[in-house]
């Protein structure tokens, strides 16, 4: 029975049981007529049939037992003996498993992430219906990145029908006052949020909405981390008093392990919220129109998001036509809260997913070629082996599994690999990455890795295995006693590599682009020098700080004990700094455009600064002068602007001394330009800088959070002495996050360096794996053409000659492979187009460079071959050949 038939009959019970009742009704009736013709009645012979014959249930069960363990025992002693034949060739077995190991392993981790980042739903009941709104920024226009007005969102709760509950929230930076000051990264929240979205603390309750009101929030919920790290996991702490900004706090609960909302702070530490406190927020003290809250709603079961955002615009149509002052033209819009919080991600990962599949595929394409070369020098035993009777099917089975095999054995050393590259991945990735840190290599990644490992078995295998099935044992040996390949395997070894090739131009020209990206953003002028510079958060308490003059008061104690202390070379304090924080939005206007229309002028982003700001950051002073100490409340109100805004305001004059409204227009507050300054890339490095004003702290009214300095000294020491200035200064304050402004530039690009390193990885393993292809292929085709490479050197050709003869066949595969690759790297780069800056997804010049390096590669690795022929004696290579 064929091994084809076996296997079939694994699955095809019914019909094998019919075959097995005929095939011993067939047995019963020859001995019941061997019987009669004995001279037995018909009726004594079937009966002492049946006696002899046996119990017909037990027989049937027997000879389909006996079928189905044949077929195991013979894919057992196939396995075995590809076992036996690997080991025969270590140095060739051990590379092809380390291949495919890093192949599968790489797949493994990279799988991990995207299911874990982007696949699995949000960890929050229901999920799917939870959707966040996000508005623009009323004074600019600008689409901002997280928040709505929350009387706004007030009015939706009521006015949509589609919202099933809508919950609030901000967030907060506090001092912990126990013991040393800390200072914590929070959120303040509605009292709906939490049951919203699901999740209940391990200890105590959730918030109620009497703890939610204006005056009665000094309540808190703690996360795990916070809860194990200061008060040592005290099981008793639910009801208990912590202070926070020197306030007490009863405690309400605590939050169960890896708890995190929202989760677009990733696996940063600093970052992930430590407390839930109620947001306690006055109606009566909010502005419509003021996106400065964070809004999530659940929709109602079977509404759509399309349909929400629909009545979603008309409530905001309504809204404008109500308060026309703050409101006009003010809109929001609707995305799925997993959207908004792996979207950011969508790009890269996807990206990267697909890169994974090309190298996993150019890896099987080059585990097949050698196996394929492995293969020639044994079509003489295979066809020995048909021509005494074995069939074609049993024959290729011998190939075939040496493929599985070796993709097993990579398999198992795929896992412990997936895991170190995981960590790996991790270690390289953006700290913002939501759930980055949560990845695993589970169930499912093992799954999959087995799934990988059956599919790339399967193919590499039947690569090989069909080779069996193209010849005939006849021709078989006749080709192998003259040394000459037959023309299917040399075309399909030749395709093999093509694939290899084009595989590879698609994987280096993709790193390509992403280095010049990275080198593009790091060569970009940001207008101002971060070298030595380093910053921090500090954000004083309300109930400490009342008035404006006492957080002036403590911000010039501060600068001044900084400017004193050593190694410290300037100081300065701000509302914000470039790539971190969020500007103000204002909209400036001149006397003329004033006059003609009070809604004319340009929208801008101003930051409010102390002396000596300018020259902290090292921003380049164009003309005028900076902000000085006598700048005061009481002094002439001045403003500096950047070269953007200059010649929006007053193109191709000097606006030096000129004069800009920054306020109301109805109540206009007119500011003398004081001084030009270079353009800065306050928000993104890939984003063009947004027109900028800077005002003097002493004559604003936003909040101060940030310390700067410039120092000689390290930055382990240098935000040491920030630490113990603030706390000299007020022991219940402490800085958060203090950096240096350098690290802050390279976490903005974090995304693109991520995706450049992988990438260059890829392509240098895929360039590797090619260049591997075309050595094997090369000394394959030079080997079989020994007789031929012997008669013309007796005719003539010189070693030259047949250098370059060898030579060619390597670069005229290399050629078509590029060719095939050109068309496929046009495609992959389409899905970096959102992740490049400076350079276009089709550029010729990248593709250029990767044709010129694989070029160059597989001119190297011909020519080793290529030499080698070239060496050949004449006489010798007949003979040979």
């Amino acid at each position: 029975m064929s091994l084809l038939r076996r296997v079939s009959n694994i699955f095809s019970h019914s019909r094998v049981n019919a075959e097995i009742d005929a095939e011993l009704r067939s047995h019963l009736e020859m001995r019941v007529e061997d019987r009669i013709s004995a001279g037995m009645s018909p009726e004594e012979a079937r009966r002492e049939a049946l006696v002899k014959f046996g119990n017909p249930t037990v027989m049937k069960e027997r000879v389909a037992a006996m079928d189905v363990a044949l077929t195991l025992d013979s894919f057992w002693n196939d396995v075995c003996y590809a076992f036996r034949q690997l080991r025969r060739a270590p140095g060739f077995s051990l590379t092809s498993i380390l291949i495919l190991a890093a192949g599968f392993g790489v797949s493994t981790a990279i799988y991990s992430t995207v299911r874990t980042v982007l696949l699995n739903p949000l960890p929050y009941k229901n999920p799917e219906r939870l959707v966040q709104m996000v508005s623009r920024w009323p004074k600019t226009g600008d689409q901002n990145g997280w928040s709505a007005p929350l009387l706004d969102a007030v009015a939706w709760k009521s006015t949509v029908p589609a919202f099933q509950d809508v919950a609030m929230f901000r967030f907060s930076l506090v001092n912990l006052t126990e013991g040393q000051a800390e200072a914590l990264y929070g959120l303040r929240i509605t009292a709906n949020l939490l049951p919203m979205l699901g999740v209940k603390p391990q200890l105590g309750r959730w918030l109620f909405a009497d703890d939610d009101r204006p005056g009665h929030t000094h309540v808190v919920i703690l996360s795990d981390g916070l809860w194990r790290r200061r008060f040592h996991a005290d099981s008793q702490i639910v009801g208990k008093i912590i202070h926070f900004n020197s306030e007490g706090y009863q405690v309400l609960g605590v939050m169960p392990k890896g708890f995190n909302f929202p989760l677009s702070s990733g696996s940063n530490g600093q970052l992930s919220n430590q407390y839930w406190m109620p947001l306690g927020a006055d109606l009566a003290k909010e502005q419509h129109g003021d996106p400065n809250t964070g809004v999530i709603a659940r929709l109602k079961e079977g509404v759509s998001i399309k349909e929400a955002q629909v009545q979603l615009e008309t409530a905001c149509q309504m809204l404008q036509q109500e308060y026309p002052a703050t409101n006009k033209g003010l809109s929001a819009r609707l995305s799925s809260l997993h959207q908004h919080t792996v979207g950011e991600f969508d790009g890269p990962l996807v990206a990267l997913l697909v890169a994974t599949a090309l190298i996993l595929l150019l890896v099987c394409a080059n585990i097949s070629s050698l196996l394929l070369a492995r293969l020639e020098s044994r079509f003489n035993e295979l066809a020995v082996r048909m021509a005494l009777g074995g069939s074609a099917w049993q024959v290729a089975r011998i190939p075939f599994f040496e493929g599985v095999v070796l993709c097993f054995c990579g398999c198992l050393l795929a896992v412990p690999l997936a895991v170190i590259m995981l960590h790996v991945l991790i270690q390289l990735a953006p700290v913002n990455v939501p759930r980055l840190a949560d990845t695993r290599i589970d169930s499912y990644a093992l799954a999959f890795a087995i799934a990988l490992t059956a599919i790339s078995g399967g193919f590499v295998g039947a690569m090989n295995a069909l080779q069996v099935f193209r010849r005939s044992p006849r021709d078989i040996l006749s080709e192998g006693s003259r040394n000459i390949p037959g023309q299917p395997r040399a075309r399909l070894r030749s395709s093999l590599v093509i694939g290899q090739v084009a595989l590879a131009v698609i994987l280096v020209s993709a790193a390509g682009l992403m280095l010049r990206t990275f080198f593009n953003l790091l060569s970009t002028d940001i207008g101002y020098r971060p070298n030595g510079v380093m910053y921090a958060i500090t954000v004083l308490p309300a109930s400490r700080y009342p008035a404006r003059e006492d957080v002036e008061l403590f911000f010039k104690k501060v600068l001044d004990r900084l400017r004193a202390s050593p190694g410290i070379e300037s100081a300065a304090a701000a509302t914000a700094l470039p790539l971190v924080g969020e500007y103000n939005g204002a909209r400036v206007q001149t006397s003329e455009m004033l006059g003609r229309d009070k809604s004319s002028g340009i929208s801008v982003a101003v930051n409010e600064v102390s002396p000596g700001f300018i020259e902290t950051m090292g921003v380049r002073m164009i003309s005028g002068r900076s902000i000085r100490e006598t700048d005061t409340a009481d002094a002439p109100k001045v403003t500096i602007i950047d070269q953007d805004t200059a010649a929006r305001l007053w193109p191709h004059q000097d606006p030096l001394g000129k004069l800009m409204n920054t306020e109301d227009p109805d109540k206009p507050v007119w500011r003398e330009v004081i001084g030009i300054i270079a353009p800065t890339r306050d928000h993104a490095l890939d984003m063009s800088p947004r027109p900028s004003i800077y005002l003097p702290l002493s004559q604003g009214s936003s909040g101060i959070s940030f310390l700067v300095v410039k120092s000689f000294a390290s930055p382990i020491e240098t935000a040491r002495v920030l630490k113990n200035v603030v706390a000299a200064v007020d022991s219940n304050q402490s800085v958060f996050l203090a950096a240096t402004v350098t690290q802050l530039i390279r976490d903005s690009i974090a995304t693109r360096r991520f995706l450049f390193l992988v990438m260059m990885f890829f392509g240098a393993a895929a360039l590797t794996l090619s260049t591997l292809g075309i050595y094997g292929l090369v000394s394959f085709l030079a080997a079989s053409r020994v007789r031929e490479v012997g008669i013309r050197m007796a005719l003539g050709a010189t070693r030259g000659n047949i250098a370059g003869l060898v030579v060619f066949q390597g670069i005229r595969l290399a050629l078509i492979g590029a060719l095939v690759g050109l068309l496929g790297s046009v495609m992959l780069s389409h899905l970096l187009v959102g992740l490049l800056f400076g350079v276009r997804p089709f550029d010729l010049e990248t593709l250029l460079l990767t044709i010129v390096i694989l070029g160059m590669a597989t001119t190297l690795a011909a020519l080793i071959p290529a030499l080698r022929s070239a060496k050949l004696q004449p006489m010798k290579a007949l003979r040979t050949g």
